[in-house]
């Protein structure tokens, strides 16, 4: 049995009955997502795959350090890839590529790699942020944690607006700039139709919202 094969095994056992924001189907879209792109990009297939199955593994245990589930990810890969035959001499670099999956969160700050193996996990991660998968991703993420719908509180001029605000606000301001940062034309194809009907998403969920709020256009 390949690798591959008792990796998924091990990852879905451990993330049995685990939130749907980064459970193990969340792990299986996106490396479906980075192979579709690996084709037309070329690069070490198993160091992608490894790192994508692993990728969001550490937010398990970690809710109040999910900044960081990186950093346990790379704790639970370093111990379970050998385990599963997984070529040894590959092991860091999948590591590397966890350790970097997300880092563009931290804007000018981040860690800069030129590895096509991190910057496609990273735009396959943020195709799962995009359409009707992201929508319902987003939605339970802010219904887990009691973030509201929409709130009348003034909308905070900064940017930077990961989860201090409303979800109407969030799909505006997060998951549609994504798709301009995505790296390749290959991702941006495949993410298309999905970027199209998150903006339609976001208008009607706006125009629904305006019939029961006073809601300034921006």
């Amino acid at each position: 049995m390949s690798w591959q094969k008792d990796l998924e095994k091990k990852i879905k056992k451990y993330l049995e009955g685990y939130t749907a924001c980064h459970d193990f189907f969340h792990l299986t879209r996106v490396r479906d997502n980075a192979l579709k792109i690996a084709a037309k990009v070329p690069c070490d297939t198993e160091i992608l795959e490894a790192a994508c199955l692993m990728h969001d593994i550490g937010f398990m245990h970690h809710e109040d350090d999910d900044w960081h589930h990186y950093k346990y990810g790379m704790e639970i890969a370093e111990k379970w890839l050998p385990e599963v035959g997984f070529p040894k001499k590959k092991i860091a670099a999948v590591l590397e590529v966890i350790k970097l999956h997300d880092n563009y969160h931290e804007g000018d700050k981040a860690e800069k790699s030129d590895k096509d193996e991190v910057r496609i996990l990273q735009d396959a991660d943020k195709i799962e942020m995009l359409g009707a998968i992201g929508i319902a991703r987003l939605a339970y993420y802010f219904g887990e944690r009691g973030f509201p719908i929409y709130t009348d509180k003034p909308v905070p001029k900064d940017e930077e607006i990961w989860l201090n605000h409303s979800l109407l606000d969030q799909i505006r301001r997060d998951p549609m700039i994504k798709w301009d940062k995505l790296h390749f034309a290959y991702s941006k194809k495949i993410a298309r139709r999905r970027n199209l009907f998150l903006k339609r998403f976001y208008s009607e969920f706006k125009k629904e919202l305006i019939e029961y709020h006073e809601l300034e256009e921006k």
